[in-house]
């Protein structure tokens, strides 16, 4: 009665926003993210066109609050390849704990053509590449880890995560760190389409 906000108890600020007790206020699509910095400078060796090559430090952990709900795959990967090829392929990677390892848009790949969802010249020099958004619908509440996984069409490849093949003492041959975030959508307020028509 007095109109003084600093006197209201919870169950009437609660009430003013239509919030339930024990709720968040806002709400949204966004039930969670899970986000992770690699600051290292990883070398991943082997990378080939006779399969995709996991990338054991691009990564990010996330355990979904429903098995209904999607997850939205992004962030910023610096990386740099080998000198001898120039043109590297990557995508995302799931392995759910206790379960089944997927390969995301892998079986859009047929015969000798794989299924890829980003490409990028990155011969020596670092290069940026941004890693979506990619959506999933992975249904589980089991911990999920989502890789980036390489492919070149060569054999005894490396991708240097966060430095250039050189990494000389040299103005010219710069670091960076790189982020992979997953964000868990609520799917009651998140449509999405699957779709090749």
């Amino acid at each position: 009665g007095s109109g003084n906000p600093e006197a209201a108890t919870a169950a009437q600020i609660r009430t003013l926003l239509n919030v339930a007790d024990g709720s968040t206020a806002g709400g949204g699509s966004i039930k969670k993210v899970a986000s992770r910095r690699y600051y290292g400078f990883e070398q991943t060796t082997g990378i080939g066109n006779a399969g995709f090559t996991k990338m054991t430090k691009a990564f990010v952990t996330i355990t979904p609050s429903s098995s209904s709900n999607s997850i939205k795959l992004s962030g910023t990967m610096n990386w740099s390849g080998s000198d001898t090829e120039n043109q590297y392929s990557f995508r995302w990677r799931r392995e759910i704990s206790g379960g089944a390892t997927t390969s995301l848009d892998g079986d859009l790949g047929e015969g000798t053509r794989p299924g890829i969802q980003f490409r990028l010249l990155g011969n020596g020099d670092v290069a940026t590449m941004l890693l979506g958004p990619v959506i999933d619908q992975p249904n589980t509440t089991s911990a999920i880890t989502y890789y980036i996984e390489a492919f070149v069409d060569g054999a005894n490849q490396s991708v240097y995560l966060n430095r250039g093949q050189n990494d000389s003492n040299d103005p010219r041959y710069e670091r960076a760190a790189s982020y992979f975030i997953a964000e868990e959508l609520d799917n009651s307020a998140h449509t999405h389409t699957n779709t090749n028509s």
